[in-house]
This record gives C-alpha cells, sequence and structure tokens, in this order.
C-alpha cells in the first residue's frame, strides 16, 4: 500500500489547509513542498500545481507550473505560470496569467492582489468568451475591484486590429453599476455632427439617475437628467429634466413655424408619483416644437399632447371613488388657449347592489369643470342611476337595464331622460373531429326617447335620440388545438331613419356593418382587419388592415389604413411596409409609411444590427416627410455597444 500513499497523500493541517499530491514532503523549517497533480483547498480557494509550496506559519502559499486558483464563490478564476499568495493576509501575485473575474476575462503578464483588489500590467481585458475573443481593451495597467475595471494607456482592438485610443477607461462589474451607457453618434439635414452621451449613477438599491449630454453642431445643444426611485411596489417616483440653448436668430429648422413659439432656453419638465392609492404627474415643455427637434425616436417625436394630473382612487366592494385634475399641452396647436382641461373631475360609482329578486341598481354621480381659454368651457353634474334586470325566458339569459340619465350644466341647456337597453344573447358550439367553433349571437334594443341641445364636451354629452335594434355575432374557431378564424360581425337597424356619423347626419335605417377578422391559415400567415362598411351607401367608412408573414428569422408585415366620410370622401389613406431579417447576428429592417392622398412617403427607415460575441453595432439611416416645410429631414445614427455595458448597467426594473 506503500506506493498508493505515496501516489496519492491527503494532509488536513490545523489551520484548515487540505493538499492532495502524488508526493508530500515536509523540510526542516516546517514547510510543506507538493508535486505532481497538486490540490489544495483554504477556505474560499481551491488551487492546482505541478508544484507547490506551503509555509503554515506564515500560511504563504507559492504554486509553480499549469496553476489554476478558483474562488468558491465563482467570481475568480484564473491560470498562470506561477502564484503567491498569502491566505492570512488575502494577498499574493500572479505571473503569465489569463482568467476570469466576475464577467472580465482578464490576460496580463503580472497580476497583484491586495483582499478584493487586484492591479495588472502589460496585459487586456474583455467580456467575450475565451473561445470567441473578438473585442478586447490592451492596457499598460488595471485596477479591478467589486465595481469598477479603471485602466490607462489603452487601445481598443477589434479582431486583433486596433480601432481607438483610450487615455483612461472604465467600465462597471456586476449588475447595475454607475457608468457610461453607450453612446449615439448621427448627423441629419440640420447637424452634420450629434452626439448623446448617456451616464448611468446607481444611487443605492432603490434610486438611480441618468444624465444625458446632447452635442449637436447647429441646432440646440443641451443636457437631460432622470431620476428614479422605487421605495416599494405602490410607492415610487421619477423626476425627468431636459434644458437645451437654442441658437439665435430662428435658424432655417424653424421655416413654416409660427415665430411665437420660438424659444431660446428650451425645456421639458416631467414628474411622475404613485404613492398607494394617489399618482400625480407634471408633464410640460417650452414650445409646442421641443418633441420634434429634440427626440430621435418616432415615438418619441410624434406625441400628440402631455398631460399634467393629480388623480385618487378608492375602490372597494361596494362603491368606487376618483377624484383627477388633468391639464393638457397640445402639441399641434402653436398656443394652448382652446385646448379643453377637466379642472377638476370626481366622480363617484355605487356598484350594483340587489334590490328585489333579480333586480338590482346602481349609480353614477361625477362633475367636471371643463375650461379652456378660449372656447366653450362649463361645469357639468352628472347623476345616473339605473335599475338592471338579470333573468331567463325559455331557458335563455335576458338582460334589461334603465337608466335615469340626468346633467346638469353651468352653461347650457340640461338634460333629464329615459334609456332603455336590453340584450338577449344566445350561445352554440359546434364540435366537429378536429374542429371546434365557438359562437355568440346576441340582439339588442336601445330607446331613448328624444335628443337635447346640450353642451358636447365628451362621449358622455351626447345624448340623442334612440330606437334602434342591434345585431352581435361572434365566433371563434379552432382546429386541431389551434385557433385559424376568429370573427366579429355587429350592426343596429335604426327606426329612427337617420344617425349621425363624424358630424354629419345620414339619412339610413342600417348602420354601417362593423367587421373584425383575424385568419391564422398558417402558422407562419396572419391576417387581420377592423373594417366599417355602409352597406346602403357602398362605401367603407375605416379599415384598418395588417398581412404578416414569418419564415424562420424573417418576416415581412404589410398594414392599411384609410378613412373616408357618408359620401365616400377619402380622409385618409396610408399604407406602411415592415421587413425584416436576421443572419447570423446581423439583423435588417426596412420600414415604409406610404400616405395615398399626398402620394409621398411620410418615413422611409432602414436599420442594420450586428450583435458581436460582447460587442455590437448598429446604424439607422431614416428620412421623415415635414409637411410645414413640404421637405425631407435626413437623419443617420450610429449605435455603439463596447463590452455589454448595458447589460451591467442597468436602471431600476420596472
Amino acid at each position: 500500500m506503500l506506493w498508493l500513499f505515496l501516489l496519492l497523500v491527503f494532509i488536513q493541517i490545523g489551520w484548515g489547509v487540505e493538499i492532495l499530491s502524488d508526493t508530500l514532503e515536509r523540510l526542516p523549517d516546517g514547510t510543506l513542498e507538493a508535486r505532481g497533480n497538486v490540490e489544495a483547498y483554504y477556505r474560499q480557494y481551491y488551487i492546482r500545481a505541478d508544484y507547490l509550496r506551503y509555509n503554515p506559519e506564515t500560511k504563504e502559499v507559492f504554486a509553480e507550473g499549469n496553476v489554476y486558483v478558483r474562488s468558491t464563490d465563482g467570481r475568480l478564476e484564473a491560470k498562470g505560470r506561477s502564484a503567491f499568495l498569502n491566505l492570512k493576509e488575502d494577498t499574493g501575485y500572479f505571473q503569465d496569467t489569463n482568467g476570469r473575474f466576475e464577467r472580465f476575462y482578464i490576460s496580463a503578464k503580472e497580476v497583484t492582489k491586495e483582499k478584493d483588489v487586484y492591479r495588472a500590467k502589460d496585459g487586456s481585458v474583455t467580456t467575450c468568451p475565451p473561445q470567441k475573443k473578438e473585442m478586447s481593451l490592451c492596457f499598460s495597467k488595471a485596477r479591478i475591484d467589486d465595481r469598477y475595471v479603471f485602466s490607462t494607456n489603452n487601445t481598443l482592438r477589434l479582431f486583433r486590429i486596433p480601432v481607438a485610443y483610450l487615455p483612461l477607461a472604465f467600465f462597471p462589474v456586476g449588475d447595475r453599476r454607475s457608468g457610461l451607457l453607450p453612446p449615439v453618434v448621427g448627423s441629419n439635414t440640420y447637424n452634420t455632427f450629434i452626439y448623446q452621451q448617456p451616464i448611468y449613477w446607481a444611487i443605492s438599491r432603490d434610486k438611480d439617475a441618468t444624465l444625458t449630454l446632447d452635442l449637436r453642431d447647429k441646432q440646440a445643444k443641451g443636457l437631460s437628467l432622470e431620476y428614479r426611485q422605487a421605495v416599494e411596489a405602490s410607492r415610487k417616483l421619477e423626476l425627468s429634466l431636459s434644458f437645451y440653448k437654442e441658437p439665435t436668430p430662428p435658424q432655417k429648422w424653424w421655416e413654416g413655424r409660427p415665430l411665437s413659439t420660438f424659444r431660446e432656453n428650451r425645456y421639458r419638465l416631467r414628474f411622475s408619483f404613485l404613492w398607494d392609492d394617489i399618482k400625480g404627474g407634471i408633464d410640460t415643455v417650452s414650445d409646442p416644437y421641443f418633441l420634434q427637434d429634440v427626440y430621435l425616436h418616432t415615438k418619441e417625436r410624434t406625441v400628440p399632447y402631455l398631460s399634467s394630473y393629480v388623480n385618487y382612487m378608492k375602490d372597494t366592494d361596494r362603491w368606487f371613488f376618483s377624484f383627477d385634475v388633468r391639464h393638457f399641452y397640445d402639441t399641434t396647436s402653436p398656443n394652448n388657449s382652446k385646448t379643453l382641461q377637466r379642472l377638476p373631475e370626481v366622480s363617484f360609482y355605487l356598484k350594483d347592489s340587489p334590490l328585489v329578486g333579480k333586480l338590482s341598481y346602481n349609480a353614477l354621480f361625477m362633475y367636471t369643470n371643463f375650461y379652456r381659454k378660449e372656447g366653450p368651457k362649463t361645469g357639468r353634474f352628472v347623476f345616473f342611476p339605473q335599475l338592471s334586470l338579470s333573468t331567463s325566458v325559455l331557458s335563455v339569459p335576458t338582460y334589461w337595464s334603465l337608466t335615469w340619465e340626468n346633467i346638469f350644466y353651468t352653461k347650457g341647456e340640461d338634460v333629464s331622460t329615459l334609456r332603455f337597453h336590453g340584450r338577449v344573447p344566445f350561445v352554440r358550439d359546434f364540435v366537429v373531429g378536429s374542429w371546434r367553433s365557438y359562437n355568440l349571437l346576441e340582439v339588442s334594443y336601445l330607446y331613448r326617447p328624444r335628443s337635447y341641445n346640450n353642451p358636447r364636451m365628451d362621449p358622455i354629452d351626447e345624448v340623442n335620440k334612440e330606437n334602434q335594434a342591434g345585431f352581435l355575432w361572434r365566433s371563434s374557431n379552432s382546429f386541431g388545438g389551434r385557433e385559424f378564424l376568429s370573427l366579429q360581425l355587429q350592426t343596429a337597424y335604426n327606426f329612427l331613419g337617420e344617425y349621425t356619423y363624424l358630424g354629419q347626419k345620414v339619412k339610413r335605417n342600417l348602420l354601417p356593418v362593423r367587421g373584425v377578422v383575424s385568419l391564422k391559415p398558417l402558422p407562419s400567415l396572419t391576417f387581420y382587419t377592423d373594417t366599417l362598411y355602409d352597406v346602403e351607401g357602398g362605401n367603407i367608412l375605416t379599415s384598418s388592415s395588417n398581412l404578416q408573414w414569418v419564415k424562420g428569422s424573417s418576416s415581412l408585415s404589410v398594414g392599411y389604413l384609410t378613412t373616408r366620410d357618408v359620401l365616400g370622401k377619402r380622409l385618409g389613406e396610408q399604407i406602411n411596409y415592415t421587413f425584416t431579417t436576421t443572419f447570423r447576428d446581423t439583423t435588417v429592417r426596412l420600414y415604409t409609411l406610404h400616405d395615398m392622398r399626398l402620394n409621398k412617403d411620410l418615413l422611409r427607415q432602414l436599420n442594420v444590427d450586428y450583435r458581436g460575441a460582447c460587442w455590437g453595432i448598429g446604424f439607422m439611416v431614416r428620412d421623415f416627410y415635414d409637411g410645414n416645410r413640404a421637405k425631407y429631414i435626413k437623419e443617420f445614427f450610429l449605435v455603439f455597444n463596447i463590452f455589454d455595458l448595458q447589460r451591467f448597467t442597468l436602471p431600476l426594473k420596472r
């Protein structure tokens, strides 16, 4: 058994060091020397090497030959020619090493360790996996701790080719760390150079902030500050302030705009909070063109109005209460003198409660102060008590309601009338083999005896004479467990002989038919349309349709939208095309929005994004049509992602 003992010796020292090796020798000074397949364990460290020397008194370890060191928490893993560790002081060094600390892979001639701080000389750092080291940062010196990597005299290399020199560089370590977010670089018709640099600050576990510098060589330069705090799920707040300095006098991008809207100091202030049942916010800008000039994304640039508000809601089993104050800023108007505000709106809803048998009652109380500087304004009080009856006739459920509609105005004709509503639903399901069809047919009746010449501020004020029978059919069809067709048809027969559509009186009995179709003949092919059709007039009034085809990593969609009046006059008609494909690590997206009335493309956009092993680059080319100036605005932007930094600098998750 002696050869086995010599081949595999395991010793546990009183200080907690365990050594496993082919041979183990204790020297006269007490030092232990291990040779051949050496493995050592000490608290948070595992060491493997060809040769290892350990001093039990000083707790110093020297390893040489195919050295491998790993921390048991998984944060540190390194290989090298030799290594020295003082287990007592938690210090040491590594020679000719390469390894991993957190998510960073580091190679260096020498790495010294002082507890949780590592210093490296003449090396490189990357977040790319070792087998696919596409991008790296070569440095003269680097300091690594549990929060950041800080290095000097850097050369950024892409596929081993130098692409940039950086005197200083620092990167966050771990999740949600402060640092630089990927910048945006670009140009447009008015600026040959645009640079946006966001800087993220993780203040604490529940607070963070982002500062964005926005530099443009022609248009306004500025900065934005965002602050976020999430105390708990029902208590959070956000603050955003953007300030820009506009060059004077007004430049060519102000052509076609009212000069009364020009501001040298431009800003946007946004604030929102949620505190249990209370929420509120402020959202205002210096001028109506701020969004269009500052933001890069179409969704942010085309917001029609901004809202400042305070809202309190209380919901119980018996009632619901809401207090709401709203002030709107219309970004489509040069001023807001005609914008209708709700200052305030208070509502109380008494929920359904049994009265006698299956007869129940509910009631709505509401007060709204409609205000604007120019145009109709009034205070309105609403009192809608309602009786509801649910019963069954020949095993068919029926639902009836009678509402006493009372609307009182401080300016304008008051309303007091009754509205009757009854509906009878029929449900029928069919199953034939693998085909299943679920169907709902509902017949309804509405009656209101008269119309009123009352102020019309919102849909509640639309009190018109009604006498009509309605029809609704819904059908959901599946085959083999997969839905391939859903339908909805809805219309009504008006016994009054006329109805109103888009402010026009129409002398017809049959109301337009609404048809909603969702068709999925193949898993890769989807068609959807929502159409309003005037049967008697033979015109499509509105239609929103989309056809999408998906094949592997590619997709193509075509969308169509049209609006017409009852005479068939085209009010709007647009068509859009979207094509997206991914080939290996590259994604290409093409988008076009065409206005058929103007016979012009309102938006043309190309996005190309490449995703590397630990980096990425994307560019966007966009033309959008500016109707005020009757010209196209061209834009080009580059977005860089170095070492997947956005994975390490994450704002608070919502």
